[in-house]
């Protein structure tokens, strides 16, 4: 049976009653509902679709993380250069992928605050489904987030009635260690058709996502990742360059970071910028409203001359292009960062993992393999050791506990001044 638009209605009939009887159940029974709803996708023919026509990727995480999946995304659009394409992110990303090349639709869908109620989550991604996807009948969905927050992609690409599902586990930690617990193996072998484990040699976010295209016997013909702004944002960028000597190198500043324990102290920073702009260089600050205090601290300090604040002046895409015009790159491992290293700007960047923890396993503890500047020069500082208080605790990803700056304060600004003169003569 291919599903028509009696079998639509009747999906949205039979979730409508869904819902309104989970509510009232107990969580012991949730396994039997979720069953019965994968009942009715197979009843109704999605499980059944042959042939790839309509192919969907959920993604719905932050900047960085899209922008090293971008790769990915064009792979898919090779493997499949017929198929209609849908891309789901979250609302944060969606300008950043609107305009991509390899995908027919971009959706956006919000995931602040679902993980704290599963049946709101899946209520929420069912009447998403309901008014974006299930007429659409996907033959394939994939999943490319490797992490333990990925449970709303996963169930977005189950809900989405899509034939088969190809992905990670909701806690892939487990799997590529050899021991997912029955209970988390289970949910993910029935929300996926195929539940990847990648091998111990695939480390980076990167190779991750590429992974899951070789794991099923597709082909990844280029490893680089992508921007994708237009035009006009790229006019936007050349006016707002357009005063800056022509005999001074671009450098873009990252001084922000999804988290205050990954920013490294923008005092400490001022110390080694002072130093370098002594050079033929002029710093470039991009950034959002977060930065703006930092940004125009660091404009304050700074000759004039040396200093171009942007900091909530660009729109997502136009910061794009104006990283697409820079030299280099100095500052905190962030999306800003990989957008950089998809220019194949050379990189120097600060992360905050200590670099004595760096090959304890990697795939799981480590930022700077995990989220590495991908396919560009790259030049990268961490603090030797972490501080007392954290070596004392069990090992955690990134290595450092506090929620302030805390082990990446050890780095010292002569280290960034050293590195940034190792990266110009790379």
């Amino acid at each position: 049976m291919i599903p028509g638009d009696s079998q639509y209605e009747q999906l949205k009939i039979f979730f409508d009653k869904f819902f309104r009887l989970i509510k009232q159940a107990e969580p012991s029974t949730y396994k039997a509902f979720l069953n019965r709803a994968e009942m009715e996708f197979g009843r109704l023919g999605y499980r059944d679709l042959a042939g790839v026509e309509n192919i969907l990727i959920v993604r719905l995480d932050v900047i960085g993380d899209m922008i090293l999946t971008s790769g990915f995304i064009r792979e898919v659009r090779t493997n499949f250069p017929q198929a209609k394409i849908t891309l789901v992110v979250s609302p944060l990303v969606y300008p950043i992928v609107e305009l991509c090349p390899y995908v027919d639709e971009v959706l956006s869908f919000d995931i602040k605050r679902l993980n704290r109620n599963l049946i709101l989550m899946l209520e929420k991604i069912a009447t998403f489904c309901k008014e974006n996807l299930w007429q659409k009948k996907f033959s394939l969905a994939f999943s490319p987030q490797w992490g333990s927050d990925n449970a709303p992609a996963l169930f977005m690409c189950w809900l989405s009635g899509a034939a088969e599902r190809i992905g990670y586990g909701t806690n892939p930690y487990e799997s590529w260690l050899g021991k997912p617990p029955k209970n988390v193996a289970q949910l993910d072998n029935f929300l996926l058709t195929k539940n990847i484990v990648t091998p111990r040699s695939a480390i980076s976010e990167v190779q991750h996502s590429f992974y899951l295209l070789e794991a099923v016997g597709l082909t990844v013909n280029q490893s680089n990742t992508e921007l994708w702004f237009s035009a006009e944002d790229l006019q936007r960028a050349n006016e707002l360059l357009k005063n800056l000597p022509a005999s001074y190198k671009k450098v873009l500043l990252g001084i922000g970071a999804g988290l205050p324990t990954r920013k490294y102290p923008v005092e400490k920073f001022l110390v080694a910028l002072k130093k370098l702009a002594k050079k033929n260089l002029v710093f470039v600050i991009v950034g959002g409203k977060a930065e703006l205090e930092d940004a125009n601290f660091i404009e304050k300090n700074l000759p004039k001359k040396k200093v171009l604040n942007l900091a909530g002046k660009t729109t997502l895409r136009e910061t794009e292009a104006v990283i697409s015009q820079m030299d280099f790159y100095i500052g905190n491992a962030t999306g800003i960062m990989h957008m950089a290293a998809a220019s194949k700007v050379p990189v120097l960047s600060i992360y905050r993992g200590a670099k004595d923890k760096e090959n304890y396993l990697p795939g799981i503890y480590s930022e700077s393999q995990r989220f590495p500047p991908w396919q560009t020069k790259s030049i990268v500082l961490f603090p030797e050791h972490q501080l007392e208080d954290c070596a004392k605790l069990p090992p955690v990803y990134g290595w450092c506990y506090h929620p302030e700056a805390h082990c990446i304060t050890q780095i010292p600004p002569k280290e960034i001044i050293a590195g940034f003169e190792k990266l110009e003569r790379l």
